[in-house]
């Protein structure tokens, strides 16, 4: 009998152990390579968009780098160069510049959780700010890819400037989208938005809203819609929803009027708010397709897109005209407010815009409204801004679908709705006495 149960011991053991060993074999993996070079075998998990995501803290290991001790999130710095990743944001820092994520970072199991393409963009972008080659690429386990190309020699060839999205010629009457219900006649939500947190001496936080454009200057104009007028509308629905929460909301315009880019930054210096959002719309040239959300904070522009769409906001700064002498002037002082901005790691105020800007993208996500991107490029309109500020392209007038979901009130409260409450938690994450 003990014999037995010696051997039933043992029996029990080894088929715990061969349990183990097998988990392990089916636990999920993603062999990350430099080159030619295997760096390991990373973690990985497959997402809701079945992708891949991978474990951070092992690709950082695995790549011989060190991260600070902060425990809210990881970061790496070398030679001053900075790669940040912060627990449930949507973007991923690298040496001042955002690049967006597809859902938010999650710990989990004992991992920091990314997107495994997106971690592809982030490493070599890091890598190259560091004076290293890009260069790093995924394979299956155990499957070693294709030798890495090396890059041919001679000149480069230059890709042509993007052109700035041109206004179409305003509609005719036939093309107009059938004429929205007031306001008052759709549905809201019954749920009482909670209250923002008031400041010390009772004071409430200050936001100013910025409808983009106005007066003689129409912004885009596409499929029956202007700009101005969507702005506007969208502007008034957030404010009324921000003083729902319990703010104090003041408005660059609350009509049709025109006002120069510096007046707009200036009224919300002088009104000292704790947040400043510019609303807007966007569009595409013709023969171009895109559609959705996006969020812009002040800083060098993280593409050749952005950096066009600059320019074309901008180009009041040439007096609002549509000559190719004024898209030339814009185009300079664009260039030139950009030198100026230089290293935006000195701007106290570029961590607290992506913060916000990361936080309207999270709400915005989780309200399942359609997202582009998050970037950054010099606006002239956030120039100056003395508060975290953030520029709204609320979407593309040039997709037809969508200009008519933004001609809606019912859409634009779904919109705004979600702006709000992205506010109202930044505001009270991160309270700053109004004085």
């Amino acid at each position: 009998m003990r014999v037995n149960k010696k051997i039933s011991a043992i029996l029990a053991i080894a088929l715990f152990i061969a349990a183990l060993a097998a988990g392990a074999a089916c636990a999920e993996s993603l062999s990350l390579w430099y080159g030619d070079i295997k760096k390991g075998d990373i973690s990985a998990r497959t997402n809701s968009l079945k992708g891949k995501d991978v474990a951070i803290e092992e690709v950082i290991s695995a790549l011989g780098l060190v991260r600070s001790g902060n425990l809210q999130g990881i970061v790496v710095v070398i030679d001053g160069k900075k790669m940040e990743f912060w627990n449930n944001s949507s973007v991923v820092r690298v040496n001042g510049s955002i690049i967006s994520l597809p859902y938010p970072i999650e710990v989990k199991d004992g991992h920091w959780w990314a997107d495994s393409k997106t971690m592809i963009t982030v490493l070599d972008q890091f890598y190259t700010n560091i004076g290293r080659k890009p260069g790093m690429r995924w394979s299956e386990p155990d499957v070693t890819p294709p030798r890495a190309e090396e890059p041919k020699k001679g000149p480069a060839k230059e890709e042509p400037p993007k052109e700035v999205p041109a206004e179409p010629e305003k509609p005719t009457k036939a093309e107009i989208t059938e004429p929205e219900k007031p306001a008052a006649e759709e549905t809201r939500s019954a749920a009482v938005p909670a209250s923002v947190k008031i400041g010390p001496g009772g004071k409430k936080p200050v936001v100013v809203i910025d409808a983009g454009h106005g007066g003689h200057d129409p912004g885009a104009m596409a499929n029956g819609v202007r700009e101005k007028d969507i702005n506007l509308k969208a502007a008034l629905e957030l404010g009324r929803m921000l003083e729902e929460y319990g703010l104090d909301v003041r408005y660059t315009r609350k009509t049709d009027v025109y006002l120069k880019l510096a007046e707009r930054t200036a009224f919300a210096n002088d009104n000292k708010a704790n947040v400043f959002v510019s609303l807007h719309c966007n569009a595409m040239p013709k023969g171009k397709y895109a559609a959705g959300l996006e969020f812009y904070i002040m800083a060098p522009p993280s593409d050749k897109d952005a950096m066009q769409l600059a320019i074309y906001e901008n180009k009041e700064i040439s007096g609002g005209a549509e000559t190719a002498q004024d898209i030339q002037r814009a185009d300079q002082k664009t260039r030139l407010l950009l030198k100026i901005l230089g290293d935006m790691q000195q701007n106290d105020k570029i961590n607290e815009s992506t913060t916000l800007t990361e936080v309207l993208h999270s709400s915005a996500q989780s309200s399942g409204l359609p997202m582009r991107k998050v970037r950054q490029a010099p606006f002239y309109v956030l120039r100056g801004a003395g508060m975290p500020s953030v520029l709204i392209e609320m979407g593309y007038l040039t997709d037809r679908s969508e200009a008519a979901k933004l001609n809606t009130a019912s859409y634009r409260e779904a919109l705004c709705r979600s702006f709000a409450k992205g506010i109202v938690t930044y505001i009270n994450e991160h309270p700053v006495t109004v004085q």
